[in-house]
């Protein structure tokens, strides 16, 4: 496998690159940040992408998009990253609505939605996870029953990133509780208005998180994407896009975090510590074992490919890295960070604490280790 760019890509890279210095030239640190001034600027940087035809990169022509492909979109997302530039406050809508609309949606509704997720009038969040189903997301207990004219639908949902902002959902619910759990399951472009949202606060204070609860929500035919009893198929379409979107992302951040906890090191007069430079160096390879890996998946999805088990070997291997490196900045600390003296020692204990979550979101590491054994090893099914 070539892990250069092509000549076109480096274009592509350069091209983005001098936008992006441009376009952050007035966002602060984010690390430096509150919450609300996160979003704040999250809010800001998703107006700049729409206004400057970088949001939807990768989505076909015929619907507003630029019509490159998924590398393109994973090199503006890793340039971005390596600039510390905000999350857009609509990803969900601009990587995983979008395409997962356009693959399955209507004439009707790519009409009716796609044109304001790219001016970002349009804000989604993903209603998938639910309390007591872990990550077994096809235990989903969220029922919708048919009414005239639609659906009235009853459940909870939790975990959901960015529900206090967002007008629509992209729902699961069950719609036969006979059928099969994986077949019996409807994907729903739920409009938000009579969901009642409340954040959920994390260790380290913030309530990016939220749980949902639904009370005889009605939900219109015109809402169901991709036909009743489809929605398992539809929300494979949906993890397939997010796995991608994600995939360069996850080096730059694991770099990063190792690259702080260097720096760190270096101030503290620790650069000819034997033990800490081992430690250091076998973060260093982990960080660039995700680099390849990164690599290696989209290569396969640009080669025609759908990313298989191999990425729950990836996503387990960033979060051990994130997780591993802000614990080892944390300890170089004065009394390993629990006074929290000295210049950056606050935010370095919010990396810290918010990186816990990096095993739990995105499907839990227990069942990131479930499916490698049972999809990559062959090993019996452990429940």
């Amino acid at each position: 496998m070539d892990f250069a760019d092509s000549d076109t890509d480096l274009a592509f890279r350069r091209e983005v690159g001098d936008w992006l210095d441009e376009a952050l030239r007035d966002v602060p640190d984010q690390e430096d940040l509150s919450q609300d001034e996160r979003e704040h600027y999250s809010r800001v940087w998703q107006d700049r992408l729409c206004a400057g035809g970088w949001a939807g990169l990768s989505w076909p022509v015929e619907h507003g998009g630029r019509g490159l492909d998924a590398l393109a979109q994973a090199i503006f997302n890793e340039e971005a990253a390596v600039r510390g530039a905000p999350y857009p406050l609509n990803g969900v809508g601009m990587m995983l609505a979008g395409p997962t609309i356009i693959a399955h949606g209507t004439d009707e509704q790519q009409a009716r939605h796609l044109p304001g997720i790219l001016r970002g009038d349009e804000y989604w969040c993903q209603g998938f996870s639910e309390p007591g189903s872990g990550s077994d997301l096809a235990s989903l207990r969220t029922a919708a029953t048919r009414v005239d004219g639609g659906w009235r639908i009853n459940g909870a949902k939790i975990w959901t990133s960015n529900a206090h902002n967002a007008s629509r959902c992209l729902l699961l619910a069950r719609t036969d509780t006979d059928a099969p759990k994986h077949r019996g399951i409807t994907y729903f472009l739920a409009p938000m208005d009579a969901f009642t949202v409340r954040p959920l606060v994390m260790i380290n204070g913030d309530t990016e998180f939220n749980e949902m609860y639904l009370d005889d929500v009605f939900v219109p035919d015109a809402d169901v994407l991709g036909g009743v009893g489809n929605g398992w198929t539809v929300a494979l379409t949906t993890l397939a896009f997010e796995r991608g979107s994600m995939a360069l992302n996850l080096w730059v951040w694991a770099r990063q975090a190792v690259d702080r906890v260097v720096d760190l090191a270096v101030a503290r007069g620790m650069a000819d510590d034997s033990a800490f430079v081992d430690t250091v160096g076998a973060l260093q390879c982990d960080a660039e074992a995700v680099r390849i890996g990164s690599m290696r998946m989209l290569g396969e999805s640009r080669a025609g490919g759908v990313p298989g088990p191999e990425t729950s070997a990836l996503k387990s291997l960033w979060a051990g890295v994130v997780q591993n490196a802000n614990r080892l900045a944390v300890q170089l600390d004065e009394a390993g960070g629990v006074l929290l003296d000295g210049a950056g020692a606050a935010a370095r204990m919010h990396r810290y604490l918010r990186a816990r979550a990096h095993t739990i979101e995105g499907g839990t590491e227990e069942v990131q280790k479930s499916i490698l054994a049972e999809r990559v090893l062959h090993l019996p099914r452990s429940r």
